[in-house]
């Protein structure tokens, strides 16, 4: 296959799927993974996807959202160590909101190590995770979307807002230079904001790729948070909030 017919079939499977991470792109076309990158690197600079060591999505959902799948394999490991942290602070018997964000549903497998716990989201991929668990496990509710296999909208804020949680856990999609944990779609950030307004400590889980970048809607400064856990050595800085490195 000629460079050019492969690169028309990597946006014809991009656009039918959503997202496609580099083995798969390897496998599908028979191509080393150097290959891949540069291909997708081409792509990205023609503004036909959004790219990143991973994998790719359409370029136009970089304005929406990337399929929960897409993201779930962006910096897994540092998500992973990000959500073990975050597990312990958890005590036995506590009241726990989780969000919908890979990065927070990254703690599920660590949760397991706790006792008695109320967990309360508005991710449907939540209770897949945990179908076989032993907590008691909480659905908000709302209007679904699809790509991020969670709820929202003013249902699922009343459903949170009727908790008062021990700890909220929430991860954004940036961090601003001003400091801001920042969304890209509006309705994303109703939700974090109910879950924030009504635990006794709220806890952000991002990693560091997502420090430092522009979105349009703020959620919270992270002054106002009480504890933050991530993997980049220095961002954020000449905060307050405590700051769990990892």
């Amino acid at each position: 296959m000629l460079r050019d017919e492969r690169l028309d079939s990597i946006l014809r499977m991009l656009n039918v799927k959503g997202f496609a991470t580099v083995p798969q792109l390897c496998a599908q076309f028979g191509v080393s993974p150097a290959t891949v990158r540069r291909d997708l690197e081409e792509l990205s600079e023609r503004r036909l996807v959004h790219r990143n060591r991973n994998g790719a999505v359409p370029y136009q959902e970089h304005h929406t959202e990337a399929s929960v799948h897409f993201r779930a394999a962006v910096n897994a490991k540092a998500k992973e160590k990000i959500a073990r942290a975050a597990s312990e602070l958890v005590e036995d018997g506590s009241l726990i909101f989780i969000d919908s964000s890979t990065t927070v549903l990254s703690m599920v497998s660590f949760l397991n190590e706790r006792k008695n716990l109320t967990i309360v989201s508005n991710s449907l991929m939540l209770m897949t995770l945990m179908k076989n668990t032993c907590h008691r496990l909480i659905l908000t509710g709302g209007e679904y979307y699809a790509p991020s296999h969670a709820f929202y909208g003013s249902l699922a804020v009343e459903g949170i807002e009727a908790y008062n949680f021990d700890y909220a856990f929430i991860s954004s999609v940036a961090v601003t230079e001003e400091g801001w944990a920042a969304e890209t779609l509006e309705h994303s950030v109703s939700v974090r904001q109910a879950a924030f307004g009504h635990a006794r400590r709220s806890v952000l889980m991002c990693d560091k790729s997502k420090m430092n970048l522009h979105r349009p809607y703020n959620i919270i400064h992270i002054d106002s948070l009480d504890q933050i856990i991530t993997d980049d050595p220095v961002y954020p800085v000449n905060t307050a909030t405590p700051v769990i490195r990892v």
